[in-house]
This record gives C-alpha cells, structure tokens and sequence, in this order.
C-alpha cells in the first residue's frame, strides 16, 4: 500500500511538472530587450543614463513598433512625444542603429514619461525641418564678403549658431576648426556662422579666440524667427539643393552628418583621377 501511494505521488508530481513545462512552452518568449525594459521603466535615474548613453534620436536610426515592425521615424517620434513610450536599442549586425518601442507600464517611474517628452520634443522638432528649403538671407560677415542662398546653391553649407557667452558655443571651437581643415580642399562645402553679439563685441573675442568659420554678426532675428532655433549651439548642414539635411546641437553630431557627403572634389573643380589599368 505504501509503495502504491509512493508510486501515486510520484505520478502527480510527473503530470503536474509537464502541465507547467506546457504552459511555460506556450507562453511569448521573454527577450533580453524584455527584461531590460522591465528594469529601466522603474528607476528614472537608470533609464536616463541608458538613454543618454544607446539611444541617439538625430541619428538615421531604423525605427520598429512595440511588436517589432517597421515604424516610420515620424510615428516613431509622435509615440515617444506622448511620453508613454521609451525606446530600447535592438542588437543587429547591420551598422545602422535600430530603435523598438516599449510601453510604460503602472510600474513604471512617473518621471520618465515627463523626461522623454522634453528630450524628444526637441529632437522631433529638428527631424521636421529636414528635407524643408532653408530660408533665403543675404549676410555680411566681418570680413565684408557678402553671403546670400543664390551664390551658395550647389555647395553644401554648414552653419552655426552661436553667442560669446555660450560656452559650449565655445568649447567646441577646436573642433571645428579641424573640421575646417579636413575640408580646406572642398570648394563645394562652405562654413558659415551666425552669431547673436554685435560686430564690435564679436571682433574683440575673435582677436583672442581662434574660430575659422565666417562669422556673421547681429542674427539673433534670423535664428530665431526665421529658423525658429532657440537652443545654443545650433548646426545646420544644407544639402546643395538648398534643403535642411540635418539638424543638431554639438560638433561630433555634426561632423558625424558630414560624413555622408559624396566623393571628394578638388580645388580645380574635378575629381580625383581613377587609378592606372593593371599592368600599366
């Protein structure tokens, strides 16, 4: 009797464990994205720094909705605008980023929703003014050369926006000025500044601080009512047909967006010679 009900116990336990192995089977597979989300959406602090760290909006990301298909980038960032949303970077092998949705749950920390809406509201502000005509202008910088849209379609501009007291308006000079000079031999790429200070202010600080872009005076009507920018600094890179191509706040952004231009072009108009036939 003892070793039947052993048996019998043994039985229950067998049939129960294969009941749960079943149910365990038949439930969604829970995803390293998965547990990682469920860890960010409970500690602000933490989501912030994953953020800030993995998810670069001004990138060309692949955008994917919460079942993980394609998304428009538009869609993508009108989710994130309405704060019930993060997003979480998926591991491909493929060079370009891809970005999935998730949706904050009861759990999640109240003050990620208020954080994703002001960091992508900026960033959504400068993917709308991509591909839009930058405005025409017709500036004199401090060297007198006159600068209007006309005279630099068919060359790609790179602008600035700027102020003396900014100082990570300042702080990236350095870079720049590299920049500068890694492109010194591209007649078709041309280096702009906008500055909101006067001329007489702009020339005693450009007399002890080096900056090699043209520099525009008095714009702070232009950056901000025609362009609508208000956050310093401030790059624009405009494609040769004159239309926005990219909008962002720091230098590595920029020179980042700068790599995509096409093949190298010459002082004298022409592009490098191909190399000599095999044998020659």
């Amino acid at each position: 009797m003892k070793i039947f009900t052993t048996l019998t116990k043994l039985l229950l336990a067998a049939t129960f464990l294969l009941m749960v192995s079943c149910q365990e089977n038949n439930k969604e597979r829970v995803t390293e994205m998965d547990l990682l989300f469920s860890s960010l959406q409970t500690d602000q602090a933490k989501w912030w720094r994953y953020h800030k760290t993995n998810i670069d909006l001004t990138a060309d990301f692949a955008a994917h909705a919460e079942d993980g298909n394609n998304l428009s980038k538009k869609a993508f960032f009108e989710a994130l605008l309405t704060g019930d949303y993060i997003a979480i970077e998926k591991d491909t092998p493929e060079d370009t980023e891809h970005y999935q949705l998730f949706k904050l749950t009861e759990e999640a920390d109240e003050d990620i929703s208020y954080t994703i809406i002001a960091d992508s509201y900026r960033q959504y502000k400068h993917f709308a003014m991509e591909g839009t005509e930058l405005p025409g202008f017709n500036f004199t910088d401090l060297d007198g050369k006159t600068w209007t849209k006309e005279e630099l379609k068919g060359k790609t501009l790179v602008v600035k926006t700027w102020f003396i007291r900014c100082k990570p308006c300042i702080e990236e000079m350095p870079q720049l000025n590299q920049s500068v000079e890694d492109y010194s031999d591209r007649e078709d790429v041309v280096f702009l500044s906008l500055a909101l200070d006067p001329e007489d202010e702009l020339r005693k600080f450009l007399s002890e601080k080096e900056f090699t872009y043209a520099v525009v005076p008095s714009q702070k009507t232009f950056i901000e009512d025609s362009l609508g920018l208000s956050i310093y600094p401030t790059h624009i890179l405009v494609a040769p047909s004159g239309k926005i191509r990219k909008v962002v706040n720091s230098a590595p952004e920029m020179i980042a967006a700068l790599k995509g231009l096409p093949l190298e072009v010459k002082k004298n108009g022409s592009a490098p010679p191909p190399p000599p036939p095999p044998g020659s």
